[in-house]
């Protein structure tokens, strides 16, 4: 239940392990779930670098290799499906912060949270993992390659993961102008500066070819354009001449 009255540290801190403990059973039960279902899971995973391979199977070389594989295959998908509860008790901890009025986003946030997450994520298993793998593997033609499965499931889930994260640049940014630290009028006046930090990040996180990297960017840029759109509308409301002092301090 959420209160307007003030809370002393030690109960912010109480809340907070409430809901990493309420996040953390629902992701066990959710990696449950996926282990029961991890041949299909992985069978989804391998996916983008099937082709690549000429449907070559990837190898293990260790005992427990495979069983632990199946594990992390599993806590990653239980992981991917509690996003939406685990932005609900991420905005849930903030909300006795807001205004009644603010809470009301509460479901709008969750929507739009678990959407940017699944655009980043597909995008990244769409189009960065298999173009990411046929660079890598064709990098060199005169080797021949033996992929580990479990070095291409680490790759795969951190770049979904990163992929999927950046997505969520929109609702950052609303978050942030709400508290004040950012405004609309700021984003924009620094929208170069933005596109180049952009193509920069785009490139140190994708393989190293043009397609990739453009393949990042561009989404970013319109991330950074839907900023600018949203805090507009959804950005805390400040006095003209206050905002004008906040961006020359900027």
């Amino acid at each position: 239940m959420i209160e307007d009255k003030k809370m002393p540290l030690t109960e912010h801190l109480v809340e907070l392990r409430s809901r990493l403990i309420k996040m953390t059973i629902c992701i066990v039960a959710a990696s449950i779930v996926c282990y029961i279902f991890r041949f299909q899971i992985l069978e989804f995973v391998q996916a983008p670098i099937k082709k690549s391979m000429k449907n070559e199977p990837l190898r293990y070389f260790s005992l427990m290799e495979p069983f632990l594989v199946h594990i992390k295959v599993s806590v990653y998908a239980g992981l991917f499906f509690s996003i939406p509860v685990i932005l609900y008790q991420m905005w849930m901890f903030v909300a006795p912060g807001l205004l009644e009025k603010e809470r009301k986003y509460v479901l709008p946030f969750i929507i739009m949270g678990s959407l940017f997450f699944l655009l980043g994520a597909g995008l990244c298993y769409l189009v960065i993992l298999p173009y990411g793998t046929e660079f890598f593997l064709s990098f060199d033609p005169t080797l021949q390659s033996t992929i580990n499965i479990a070095s291409y499931i680490s790759f795969y889930i951190s770049m979904t993961l990163v992929f999927g994260f950046v997505f969520q640049l929109p609702l950052i940014m609303v978050v942030l102008s709400r508290i004040g630290f950012v405004t609309s009028q700021g984003l924009a006046k620094k929208r170069r500066h933005a596109i180049v930090i952009i193509f920069i990040v785009a490139a140190i996180l994708t393989p190293p070819d043009p397609v990739s990297q453009t393949c990042m960017a561009i989404p970013l840029v319109i991330m950074y354009e839907l900023s600018i759109y949203l805090t507009r509308i959804f950005g805390r409301k400040i006095p003209e001449t206050k905002s004008a002092a906040l961006e020359r301090r900027t």
